[in-house]
């Protein structure tokens, strides 16, 4: 799952990981911490989204 984790959830959608592994993506973004300013997704870490902005501050 390692290489999983560092990649951004925009390259996850595009392979249709999403779709396929549903129970791992949301551990990737429960509870959230950050948001992506491009797309608006949100995720735990920072490093899961292409331009991250923290949800707190």
């Amino acid at each position: 799952m390692d290489d999983i984790i560092e990649k951004t959830l925009c390259a996850l959608q595009e392979e249709g990981f999403i779709e396929s592994n549903t129970e791992t993506f949301k551990k990737l973004i429960q509870p959230a911490n950050y948001f992506c300013k491009n797309c608006g997704r949100s995720a735990v870490n920072d490093y899961n989204l292409c331009n991250p902005e923290e949800l707190s501050g």
